[in-house]
């Protein structure tokens, strides 16, 4: 549903509209361009120019308390989140500001140059194939050699970003004759809702075997916390050998 603007050159009617916008150059630190979002859903800018700076877009209810608002590249190589545009590359980035009066897009460092930012804010819904489940973007695999205790690490991935796990894979793997123990073995996790844990039988396996596991999630898994890395850890196993793969997406 369009959003109502006042239209103050005929007389203060409100009328439909779908798209506000505003132009400004970025070339100082702290350096700034602000729009009106009003009933807003996405956010977009558009940088165009020669720079090296960090700018950071985000949004406020009450006009002091401004919250970052992760925004994701056009037509580039990468589709995943930053939490801030970094370095001397023009282009499209799109984000979500529902919820927020206005939005901002500020040079929080500076090296040199300008930048030409064109600000947009729109009703149009973000047409988000990440957090439709539909991509994985990010993958990460980890390798161990025989008898050692391995460590799949997700980066933290920026302020107002986490981790959202499409897929893990853990392989174990017998470069020795495996003898039956008392208790299985246990992988744990970090930074998973509910100290998420997995159990390997300890069976007897003969060399060469591989004991395979993995869990596809309908529904992405989210991580605890925001800018936080994200740790899958399997224990020193005698004669046995640890991969594990983990497949992810960055989303506010």
């Amino acid at each position: 549903m369009a959003k109502l603007s006042k239209d103050l050159g005929a007389g203060g009617n409100l009328h439909p509209r779908e798209n506000l916008f505003i132009s400004g150059n970025l070339g100082s630190l702290n350096s700034e361009v602000i729009l009106d979002a009003d009933g807003a859903s996405t956010c977009s800018i558009n940088l165009r120019g020669t720079f090296s700076m960090t700018i950071e877009v985000s949004g406020t209810v009450d006009g002091v308390n401004w919250t970052l608002i992760p925004m994701r590249p056009i037509n580039t190589a990468s589709v995943a989140y930053v939490a801030a545009i970094t370095g001397a590359v023009a282009g499209i980035w799109i984000g979500e500001c529902a919820g927020f009066d206005d939005v901002r897009a500020r040079v929080t460092a500076y090296t040199s140059g300008l930048a030409l930012a064109l600000l947009l804010t729109s009703t149009a819904n973000l047409p988000n194939i990440m957090k439709q489940s539909a991509s994985t973007p990010l993958i990460v695999t980890s390798v161990g050699v025989a008898s050692a205790a391995v460590t799949l690490t997700l980066p933290a991935p920026g302020a107002g970003l986490r981790h959202y796990i499409t897929y893990l894979s853990i392989n174990r793997f017998a470069t020795a004759l495996l003898t039956a123990a008392a208790a299985p073995v246990t992988v744990t996790t970090t930074n998973l809702p509910g100290s998420l844990a997995f159990s390997f039988a300890a069976d007897a396996a003969a060399q060469g075997t591989i004991d395979r596991w993995r869990e596809d999630f309908s529904f992405p898994l989210a991580a605890s916390a925001q800018n936080i890395a994200t740790t899958v850890a399997c224990p020193v196993t005698t004669n046995v050998i640890w991969r594990v793969t983990g497949g992810y997406f960055v989303a506010p």
